[in-house]
């Protein structure tokens, strides 16, 4: 049987114990451990470790963590999303995570329609973000912002970057090897001309994905599962 794995984002000591946030308590629970079963933690920061369950309490479960504590090396390749803000942005951040990116904006540009997005959102997105890792066998949480689109090309630092155009004459496909990687995802109705020169003014390159017309919402697994089977290709 499969080791649970639970994202607890703190420091790992070796033969450390530790109280489990009550989401991760709820969820053993659900499972039906008992003391003394293993249980795989990651801090979100790449370092992992497995622990045993020694406190089984109503609200609380300890877990006291083994003397070898791995430190994965950051993800490559490193790939910076930003995505057109959407009412279904949950869905971004649960797709993008579990294909690992290393960031994950949500944009607000000209034809944007949600344009603020309140802090007990991005709480919601980074358990949101958790729960996708635990899942996936990840062990590093994308970093996830809201900005203008304006600042977020403004601080692009990759030498790799790209925009979704569906008019472009370069397919994504052609994308050559790549170790960081900055694209920009446009809402339903797409980039505007002004912005689409602001791109290019960063030296940005539109590429498209074919002939297919995909939601917002569904486009980042598209984009993501096309750049994964290139790196590893290349």
């Amino acid at each position: 049987m499969r080791i649970p794995r639970i994202y607890y984002p703190e420091e790992l000591k070796p033969n450390s114990l530790i109280n489990l946030p009550l989401s991760a308590s709820n969820h053993l629970k659900v499972l039906k451990k008992n003391k003394g079963d293993k249980v795989e933690v990651f801090n979100g920061k790449g370092t992992i470790s497995l622990g045993c369950l020694e406190d089984l309490k109503r609200n609380r479960i300890s877990l006291r963590l083994e003397d070898n504590i791995i430190q994965e090396k950051p993800l490559i390749p490193e790939i910076n999303l930003g995505v057109s803000n959407i009412k279904n942005f949950d869905k971004v951040v649960k797709d993008s995570s579990q294909l690992g990116v290393s960031a994950l904006a949500s944009l607000i540009t000209e034809r944007t329609k949600l344009r603020d997005t309140k802090k007990d959102k991005f709480k919601r997105w980074q358990l949101i973000s958790a729960s996708s890792c635990e899942q996936s066998g990840l062990n590093w949480l994308p970093k996830i912002s809201q900005n203008n689109l304006k600042d977020w090309i403004g601080e692009s630092k990759s030498k790799n970057r790209f925009f979704l155009d569906p008019k472009a004459d370069i397919y994504i496909g052609d994308i050559k090897r790549f170790s960081t990687l900055d694209i920009a995802i446009g809402p339903e109705g797409g980039f505007s001309t002004k912005e689409e020169d602001l791109f290019k003014k960063y030296n940005f390159t539109g590429v498209n994905c074919g002939n297919l017309v995909i939601k917002t919402e569904s486009m980042p697994i598209v984009v993501l599962s096309m750049l994964k089977v290139l790196s590893e290709a290349n």
